[in-house]
């Protein structure tokens, strides 16, 4: 039973990303997307955030709280990975700029390409981590899709507008599944972390990073919100690919999973909190206006 379940994980895993990346290529104008790459501090601030001060704080963390060493390592590894494929669900919760949330997680999968073979084997010891098979996933489920929806949107074709609606319906049914067959397939990992630091340190790892992407964002208010969640929501899929191919430690790969199972529970609820924090503040200005 167990396998049939996760098998179906793992479609539900595939299914989700190319609708979602589908779904933001159709529903995204390919110059809106670009529009804010163009900004040399955009780009400069996200980069520094997702791939300077997280693999930092990673670090901090993991000699500041006493982790078992395969917490530590996982902790290591998701702090190298950006480019989250959920960032433009969490930019929807929020009421964000989706086209803003799609530049940026382009822009840090690209990062995350570059970055993640350097940084691996020199944080996380004992890890190696191959340039193909990080890219090659990232690719195939993420930057082809998001390339095809673009491509099918500049046709303006009258069957665009039916297919996005399928697309979106799909992408939203395949995130509640996922997050219920996750739960279930590693209840045993999530409890036996009950206890320890991991799930202490992870959601602390992920208030604090929310917190430098915010203070990042800082120079456009319209954008603090999404520069917030693009830091925090790590690339947990790219991170689980290198733990696979580097080196058979099933307790990594547990950590990660735990780790999403957090970041769920944390960045749903603040993405959110932030929607509803930005109306508070908007309607103070027209009531002082």
């Amino acid at each position: 039973m167990s396998s049939v379940l996760q098998r179906l994980a793992d479609w539900t895993i595939f299914v989700f990303v190319v609708s979602t990346m589908l779904t933001m290529g159709m529903s995204q104008a390919l110059a809106d997307v670009v529009a804010p790459l163009r900004k040399p501090l955009t780009v400069i601030l996200a980069l520094a955030a997702n791939f300077v001060a997280a693999p930092l704080l990673a670090v901090i963390l993991t000699r500041v709280v006493p982790l078992a060493p395969a917490h530590a390592s996982g902790v290591l590894l998701i702090g190298t990975a950006a480019g989250a494929p959920f960032l433009p669900k969490l930019a929807a919760l929020s009421r964000d700029n989706a086209a803003c949330s799609v530049a940026l997680m382009v822009l840090l999968m690209g990062g995350s390409l570059l970055f993640m073979p350097l940084a691996v084997p020199w944080l996380v010891p004992g890890m190696n981590a191959n340039p193909a098979a990080i890219a090659r996933p990232l690719l195939l489920f993420m930057v082809i899709p998001l390339a095809a929806g673009f491509a099918l949107a500049l046709s303006r074709a009258a069957w665009i507008k039916p297919l996005l609606r399928v697309a979106r319906v799909v992408s939203s049914a395949a995130f509640v599944l996922l997050i219920v067959l996750m739960i279930a397939l590693n209840f045993a990992t999530i409890v036996s972390a009950v206890g320890s630091f991991a799930i202490g340190t992870y959601a602390l790892y992920l208030l604090l990073l929310a917190g430098i992407g915010h203070l990042a964002g800082a120079f456009d208010r319209d954008r603090q919100r999404i520069f917030a969640l693009a830091t925090a929501s790590r690339n947990i899929p790219a991170a689980l690919v290198v733990a696979g191919a580097s080196q058979d430690d099933r307790a990594i790969a547990a950590t990660l999973v735990v780790a999403f199972v957090v970041s769920l529970v944390v960045l749903l609820p603040l993405a959110r909190a932030m929607r509803a924090a930005e109306r508070h503040v908007r309607s103070g200005e027209r009531l002082a206006a």
